[in-house]
């Protein structure tokens, strides 16, 4: 973040197109009406965005349905060849997936130039076969697999395009996949034709039906080597959910969009037990069944959602939300730090009470664990009011370089002193509020102010304005309110955050027990170049 120095600054430039919480960046294939884009989330990570018409989908009453199952299925995947899914869902019309980028050059630019070495044909194939029937194992097709999906050769193959057929080949088979398969096999091994066990394995595959499905053509293949190998066998799985983010970003908690996330339904879950010998038992005599109570309506049942939302303000470094949407539970927000996200995974799995829940977390460095922590009970005071403190990021929360940081910061039902802190992704902390040229903290009860906003052209600028700049990342706005100001100076307007934390501290132990709570809010902003 950069702080305005001038009235004459240059004016920001035009964002770009959004969908959601990606920004679109380049276009970089198409299939139909389906669009390949490069984005960035944000958190900056830059991924591989397929996009479709909605209605596309929806074309039969099915049709939208076996995206969600497919994208869902295909998010569980795990494989060294399979870029992993990082998202999917619905958002203004547009259906989409997004995956880990691949790069590099193509293994159809690599056979066009000269056929690969025998290990290096074997390897690859190996590990190509070895991807697609794991992912057959786990129900996902890819419809669509060619040399020209497929980046880099050997050991470090790895196929592109896994997720795109949820929206783009809803009608892809196994059938489908495993004559794809056998095409890019010959072409691959047809630089060896010369090795009669190639030969006859050609021969086989130019005939047909030899083979019923990939993995039976993954093993032929591997035993050109000579070596035996047996048949892969799926990986045992817990039955951890995969997160279904959603197109949009979450400032503090509260969601800026209303998208529809794909999550799975819950495995049924079956009792096992070890086979008994077979012995002779006369059948038990039956006991009488009492009669027991009517089940309420289902319409009666609701899900846990105020339980769980209690339950997760007391989760250390979150700031998340609970809400009822299409009859599932949808937990929503940000967490700092892979620890706290796997506390409200966990803490939700315990409350679910058996209702279908999906996750749509944003997950921001560690480091913002600490000025949550040294909040958290005014954070947690301000949730409890009718009329909190608020302060909301105007155009954001997901902001670009050179966007302008507006805030409009509301008062509580009492007259406050504010404190309005920024923290940065570098360990930094700016204050915005007391600060050099504004040291007029005091708000009324109830009453609004904006912060950060530029002077028009001609015109004086007569307070702090601040633009977005690197280092990019999800930083964090945390603004406090107390009845008298924390500090008797202000503090030096950028500083170490670790410093400031300290000196919050023992600020905010200072305050009297017979004066009103302090009050916390807090917002995560996603910046990107």
């Amino acid at each position: 973040m950069r702080r305005g120095e001038t009235a004459s600054e240059s004016a920001t430039t035009e964002k770009e197109r959004r969908l959601g919480r990606y920004r679109l960046l380049d276009l970089i294939g198409r299939d139909g009406d389906a669009r390949l884009h490069r984005a960035l989330d944000g958190n900056g990570q830059t991924v591989a965005l397929w996009t479709v018409p909605l209605a596309r989908l929806c074309a039969d009453a099915a049709g939208l349905e076996r995206f969600r199952q497919m994208a869902t299925a295909a998010a569980r995947l795990s494989h060294p060849a399979i870029p992993a899914i990082l998202a999917s869902g619905e958002h203004a019309g547009i259906a989409f997936v997004a995956t880990l980028p691949v790069e590099g050059l193509t293994l159809s630019a690599r056979l066009d130039s000269s056929p690969l070495a025998w290990d290096e044909a074997v390897a690859t194939l190996d590990r190509v076969l070895d991807a697609l029937s794991a992912a057959h194992r786990a129900g996902v097709m890819h419809g669509a697999l060619t040399a020209g999906v497929i980046h880099h050769s050997g050991s470090a193959a790895v196929i592109a395009g896994i997720g795109r057929a949820a929206l783009t080949a809803l009608d892809a088979n196994r059938s489908g996949d495993l004559e794809a398969a056998a095409r890019l096999t010959e072409r691959v091994l047809a630089g060896h034709a010369d090795r009669p066990a190639v030969a006859a394995l050609l021969a086989d595959l130019r005939d047909g039906g030899a083979f019923p499905d990939v993995a039976s053509l993954h093993l032929a293949v591997t035993g050109l080597t000579g070596a035996s190998r047996p048949l892969a066998v799926a990986p045992a799985r817990s039955r951890r959910w995969p997160l279904r983010a959603g197109g949009v970003v979450l400032a503090g908690g509260v969601v800026a969009a209303v998208t529809v996330l794909n999550w799975p339904s819950p495995p049924p879950t079956v009792a096992e037990s070890p086979a008994a010998e077979s012995v002779a038992v006369a059948p038990p005599t039956p006991a009488p069944t009492p009669s027991a109570p009517p089940s309420p309506p289902a319409a009666s049942r609701q899900p846990p959602v105020a339980a769980m939302e209690q339950a997760l303000r007391a989760v250390p470094c979150a700031l998340v939300t609970v809400e009822k949407t299409g009859g599932r539970m949808l937990v929503s927000g940000t967490v700092a730090g892979e620890r706290a996200e796997a506390e409200v995974r966990e803490t939700v799995e315990v409350l679910a009470a058996g209702w279908d829940h999906g996750f749509d977390l944003a997950n921001a460095d560690a480091q913002f664990c600490a000025p949550l922590g040294s909040v958290a009970t005014a954070l947690d005071a301000n949730r409890g009011l009718a009329e909190p403190l608020t302060a909301t990021v105007l155009g954001g929360p997901a902001l670009s370089a050179g966007d302008p940081l507006v805030l409009e910061i509301r008062a509580p039902v009492r007259p406050v002193q504010l404190q309005v802190d920024y923290f940065t992704i570098d360990g930094s902390v700016v204050h915005l509020l007391p600060n050099p040229s504004d040291s007029g903290a005091a708000l009324a009860a109830g009453a609004t102010r904006r912060l950060g906003e530029k002077a028009g052209d001609g015109e004086p600028q007569t307070g702090r304005y601040w633009t977005i700049g690197p280092p990019f990342g999800t930083e964090m706005l945390l603004t406090i309110a107390t009845a008298a100001p924390l500090f008797p100076t202000p503090r030096p307007e950028q500083e170490p955050a670790a410093d400031y934390l300290a000196a919050l501290s023992g600020a905010l132990a200072t305050i009297p027990d017979d004066a009103p709570a302090p009050l916390a809010d807090a917002r995560f902003i996603a910046t990107a170049p």
